[in-house]
C-alpha cells in the first residue's frame, strides 16, 4: 500500500499578486536601466572613452532583458491547462536564459570595438566632469536597483528577478572598474581604457555565466539539495523508519521536494496526517536555515514491511 500526500510548505502569495508585483519590480528596473544606459552611452560617445560606452551598451541589454522578463512573467502568471498541467512558471526560466544570452552577445561586441581601436592605432578619451558625474550616479543607481531587485526576487521566490539582479549586480562591478579606469585616465594612462573594456568583457562573461548555469539547471531538473541530506532531515521524525527516496526539483529558493518514508503498518490516517506534517515542517525549517525555501513537498508513505 502506497499513500501519496501533498502538501504546500507555506502560505504562498496570490498567484495574480505575486506575478504583478514582479511586474511592477521590471517596470522600474527597465526605466531605471534606460535612464543609466542613455547617459552612459552619451557621455562616452561625446568624450571617445570606450570603456563607458560598453558600460553604456551593457547596461542597454539589462533593458532588453527586462523587456524579454516582462513578457515572460505575463506569460507565467497565465494558470495551469491542458498543455501546461504544472503552470507556466518555467517562461521565468526561458527569460532568465536569454538574459544570460544577451549578456554574451554584449560581451561580443565590447571585444569587436577592443579590437577596432587597437587596429585604429587607439585613442585618446577626453576625460570630463560630466563623465565622472554620469559614472558615479549610475553606480548609486546600479546598488538601489540590485538591492531592490534581489530582495523582491527572495520574498516572491522569482527566479527570474534573482537573474536580473544578479546581473544588475555585474553593471555595479563593471561600473567601478570603469570609473578606476577613467581615474587612471586623468593621470595620463590613456591605455586604461582599452584595459578596462576588457575587464568589463570578463565580468559581463561571468554574469552570464552564473545566470546562465542557473537557469540551465533548472531546464536539466538539477537538484537543489543532494538526496542524503533530505533523508537525513526526514529521519529526525522518531516515527519515521526508512526514507526510501529523496528527491527536489526547481531552485534552492524555490524548490519542490518529494520523500518516499516508510511508517509503521499499524499507523493510523490522523497518525499519517501528523507524520507527514512533521516531517514538512522539518524540511521547510532546515531549507530555510541554509537560505533556501520550498514551494511544495510530497510525501508518499508505504508500510514497514
Amino acid at each position: 500500500m502506497s499513500i501519496s500526500l501533498s502538501t504546500s510548505t507555506q502560505t504562498q502569495p496570490d498567484t495574480e499578486a505575486r506575478h504583478a508585483q514582479i511586474q511592477r519590480v521590471l517596470a522600474i528596473t527597465l526605466v531605471l536601466n534606460l535612464l543609466v544606459a542613455v547617459s552612459k552611452i552619451a557621455v562616452g560617445l561625446m568624450s571617445g572613452a570606450l570603456a563607458v560606452v560598453a558600460d553604456g551598451f551593457h547596461s542597454l541589454m539589462d533593458g532588453a532583458g527586462n523587456i524579454a522578463a516582462l513578457i515572460a512573467n505575463t506569460i507565467a502568471a497565465q494558470p495551469p491547462d491542458s498543455d501546461h498541467p504544472y503552470g507556466h512558471q518555467r517562461f521565468e526560466t526561458v527569460a532568465a536564459l536569454s538574459i544570460g544570452v544577451l549578456l554574451l552577445l554584449t560581451a561580443w561586441e565590447v571585444v569587436q570595438s577592443v579590437f577596432e581601436r587597437l587596429l585604429a592605432g587607439g585613442g585618446t578619451p577626453q576625460v570630463t566632469p560630466l563623465m565622472l558625474g554620469v559614472l558615479i550616479g549610475t553606480l548609486v543607481i546600479n546598488i538601489g536597483v540590485s538591492t531592490y531587485q534581489r530582495r523582491a526576487g527572495k520574498r516572491l521566490r522569482s527566479e527570474l528577478l534573482l537573474a536580473d539582479a544578479e546581473n544588475t549586480r555585474a553593471d555595479v562591478y563593471v561600473t567601478l572598474s570603469v570609473l578606476g579606469s577613467v581615474l587612471l585616465m586623468l593621470l595620463g594612462a590613456n591605455w586604461m581604457d582599452t584595459v578596462a573594456a576588457l575587464v568589463v568583457v570578463g565580468m559581463i562573461g561571468r554574469a552570464a555565466w552564473r545566470v546562465l548555469s542557473s537557469a540551465g539547471g533548472v531546464l536539466v531538473d538539477t537538484a537543489p539539495y543532494c538526496p542524503a541530506q533530505l533523508s537525513g532531515w526526514a529521519l529526525h521524525e522518531p516515527r519515521v523508519e526508512d526514507v526510501v527516496r529523496a528527491r527536489s526539483r526547481g531552485t534552492a529558493n524555490a524548490a519542490h521536494i518529494d520523500i518516499d518514508v516508510q511508517l509503521d503498518p499499524d499507523t493510523t490516517v490522523a497518525q499519517l496526517a501528523d507524520v507527514t506534517h512533521c516531517i514538512r515542517r522539518l524540511i521547510t525549517k532546515q531549507v530555510q536555515a541554509l537560505g533556501g525555501d520550498v514551494l511544495e513537498v510530497e510525501v508518499h508513505v508505504t508500510p514497514a514491511d
